[in-house]
Parts: C-alpha cells; sequence; structure tokens
C-alpha cells in the first residue's frame, strides 16, 4: 500500500510532474516511467518507450541519513550524463546542489 502523504512519495510526484510539458520538462510523449522504492525512499525512475521495447533514461536516487544526496542521470545507453550532489547544513537544510555534466 503506497501512503500517499508521505514526502518520499510526494518527492516522486514531483519528479515524475517535472518530465512532463508544463511542469518545466520536456514536451510530452508516449514515455513512461517505472519508479523503484526500497524501504519508502525512491531509489531509481527509469523511462521507457511507450511500447518498452526502449529504455529512454534513467536515474538513480541516493540517500544519507533521509536526506537526498545524489542524483545520477543516465541516457538509455546507461551513459552517466548528469551527476547532481545535495549538501545539507547541520539543521537538515539544504545547502548546495552540485552539478556535475559527463
Amino acid at each position: 500500500m503506497t501512503d500517499v502523504n508521505s514526502i518520499l512519495y510526494k518527492i516522486g510526484q514531483a519528479v515524475k510532474i517535472a518530465g512532463q510539458s508544463g511542469g518545466g520538462g520536456p514536451t510530452l510523449t508516449d514515455d513512461y516511467s517505472e519508479p523503484t522504492f526500497t524501504d519508502g525512499a525512491l531509489t531509481s525512475l527509469t523511462t521507457w518507450t511507450s511500447n518498452g521495447g526502449t529504455k529512454v533514461s534513467s536515474k538513480t536516487f541516493t540517500y544519507t541519513s533521509g536526506n537526498l544526496t545524489s542524483v545520477v542521470e543516465k541516457d538509455g545507453s546507461d551513459v552517466t550524463t548528469l551527476t547532481k550532489t545535495l549538501t545539507y547544513d547541520s539543521s537538515g537544510n539544504l545547502e548546495s546542489v552540485t552539478k556535475d555534466y559527463a
């Protein structure tokens, strides 16, 4: 059962919306994304063509002490294209996001 009120569920939904037209993402396509959750946390998001035959892209999410600390984006060939590293202050507030384009 999915807890639609959890922060991790809401993050997953925000990621989904960001990839859609009007959400700051690319134009809508017939592609679809499959999220993977581990212990209630979104750990990966794989996007496929509408027939499921071709992987378009993937994202892997890493957490430390409940905070999202890394997002690695790959193209359909599993070549890393962008790594985002998130850091937090001692109070747990987001301090910085570093982007490394490969």
